[in-house]
């Protein structure tokens, strides 16, 4: 289950190492129903480098991606 619309571009055909997605929140969030706190989660939130895509997730995958920013 996924929140948000993932990548659609060609890296999705990609192995998922070397796709040109980052981690830019794992496995938790910063929402305003805690805060804006640290609140741990089994969401990440997942940026794709090639079309600007994001999306949080909670798939095991990953775990095979680099932390990245959201840029």
């Amino acid at each position: 289950m996924s929140q948000g619309t993932a990548c659609q571009c060609p890296e999705r055909e990609k192995p998922v190492k070397e796709r040109a997605w980052v981690v830019w929140m794992r496995r938790c969030n910063y929402s305003a129903f805690n805060g804006y706190h640290y609140t741990p989660s089994d969401y990440s939130a997942v940026k794709c480098r090639a079309c600007g895509a994001n999306w949080r997730t909670n798939a095991q995958f990953v775990d095979d991606l680099k932390d990245g920013e959201l840029r």
